[in-house]
């Protein structure tokens, strides 16, 4: 067996861990699960009590959290590859990037699809849904102005971490005004370890709701 077992949930962040592994060229084993009622199927918490996705097992050790995931992989078997040195002067951005679409920029994401999905209406909820998505969608839009990548002149681990949120409001027809992230998702898609990924994980779409 891998070292490596990445449990693997259809259409979700995990597959954010299956793309970090195709880069790293790294030998891994994946369990794949299929959805229930939208959500992760009961037999995950066997694996992590979160018993969510992405969960992976390294020699035997169970983990959650994309971000705590690819950072240990890194620091194991990354052996330089998809982050800053780091005593480089790019490396707290880049740890900050790495974190930041779990911390700050998912919630941002979803509020406006639940909006949507459930019928709710709250002019307060809409207002700091719309104008806290508009914020983050800004920052992203000046950080990559003029750029290809988030840190540096190469892909790092933080490209790969924020490709998941914008390929989802890419599918919910949140971005379609904003040519640097459309770009920003092709130029990621188009990679050939992304690629490497959905075929080993499977076919891969976030228009949820949509």
């Amino acid at each position: 067996m891998a070292q490596i077992v990445v449990h693997h949930l259809e259409n979700s962040k995990s597959q954010r861990i299956v793309w970090l592994l195709e880069e790293l060229e790294l030998p891994y084993d994946i369990v794949r699960y299929q959805r229930m009622m939208g959500a992760a199927p009961p037999e995950m918490t066997k694996v992590h009590p979160l018993g969510k996705a992405p969960s992976v097992e390294i020699d035997g050790v169970a983990m959650a959290e994309s971000a705590a995931i690819i950072q240990y992989v890194l620091l194991r078997y990354g052996r330089g590859r998809l982050a800053p040195a780091p005593d480089s002067p790019d490396y707290a951005k880049f740890l900050e990037l790495l974190h930041y679409p779990e911390s700050s920029l998912a919630l941002r994401t979803l509020l406006p699809l639940f909006i949507r999905l459930f019928g709710v209406s709250a002019p307060m909820l809409e207002g700091y849904a719309a104008h806290g998505l508009g914020v983050q969608l800004d920052y992203l839009d000046a950080l990559l102005a003029g750029r290809d990548y988030l840190i540096g002149d190469g892909f790092t681990a933080a490209d790969l971490q924020l490709t998941h949120e914008l390929q989802f409001l890419k599918a919910q027809g949140q971005i379609e005004d904003r040519p640097a992230l459309t770009a920003f998702v092709a130029r990621m898609e188009a990679r050939p370890a992304w690629q490497r990924a959905v075929a080993r994980g499977g076919p891969f779409s976030l228009a949820f709701g949509a």
